[in-house]
C-alpha cells in the first residue's frame, strides 16, 4: 500500500471531500520534508462568516457528518472552552491506494480564533504531530490558516511523497472549503 496516502489525510481530516466549484481560494499550499519530518502549510480564503466557520471547525463530534473522508469523530474528554481530547478515524485514497488512519489529539480553542492540537502518539498513527489553525476575517471573507509539523509512524517515499501530498491537499482544500461555504450559508 502506498503510505503517502496515509500522510495525505493529515491535512484532509478537517476539510474532507465535496464536489462543486465555489469562491474558495487557496493562496498558500506547501509541503516540506526534512528527514522524517513533514511541515504542511496552507492558507485559504472562504466565503463564510468567521464565527460560523469556527463553529463547524470546532464541532468535533459531528465531523463525520460534515466531511466524507472522516469515518468516525468522537470527543473523548473535555468540553468547549477547555482542552478536548478528540479521536478521528479517516479514510483517505490517493489514486487506488486507500488507508484508514486514527488520530487522537488534544485540542485547545483560543478566543482569538486559533485552534491548537497535539497528537497523542500512543493512540495515533504518527510519532508526533502538532497542528495550528487560525480563523480570521479578511475582506468580507474568512482566512483559514493551517500549519502542522508531522512525523509519520510509517514509511513515506521521499521523492514523490511531498509532491503527491501537496497535490492532494490542494484538491481537497478547494472541495472542503466549498463544503464549509455551503454549511455556513444555512
Amino acid at each position: 500500500m502506498n503510505q503517502c496516502a496515509t500522510l495525505a489525510v493529515v491535512a484532509l481530516w478537517m476539510l474532507g471531500h465535496a464536489a462543486g466549484v465555489g469562491a474558495a481560494q487557496v493562496t498558500t499550499n506547501e509541503v516540506i520534508r526534512d528527514d522524517d519530518h513533514y511541515f504542511v502549510t496552507f492558507d485559504v480564503r472562504i466565503a463564510a462568516p468567521p464565527d460560523r466557520l469556527r463553529r463547524y471547525l470546532t464541532d468535533y463530534s459531528n465531523y463525520a457528518e460534515y466531511f466524507a473522508s472522516i469515518r468516525e469523530s468522537t470527543v473523548l474528554a473535555g468540553s468547549p472552552g477547555t482542552v478536548q481530547r478528540v479521536r478521528l478515524r479517516l479514510r483517505a485514497c490517493v489514486w487506488f491506494f486507500c488507508r484508514t488512519v486514527t488520530f487522537v489529539k488534544d485540542v485547545t480553542e483560543l478566543p482569538n480564533g486559533e485552534i491548537r492540537a497535539r497528537i497523542d502518539p500512543t493512540l495515533s498513527d504518527f510519532q508526533e504531530a502538532t497542528e495550528y489553525w487560525r480563523v480570521t476575517p479578511e475582506g468580507g471573507q474568512t482566512r483559514l490558516q493551517y500549519r502542522a509539523a508531522l512525523v509519520p509512524d510509517f514509511f513515506v517515499p521521499p521523492l514523490i511523497g511531498p509532491w503527491l501530498l501537496k497535490r492532494q491537499i490542494h484538491a481537497s482544500l478547494i472541495s472542503g472549503a466549498e463544503r464549509l461555504e455551503t454549511l455556513t450559508a444555512n
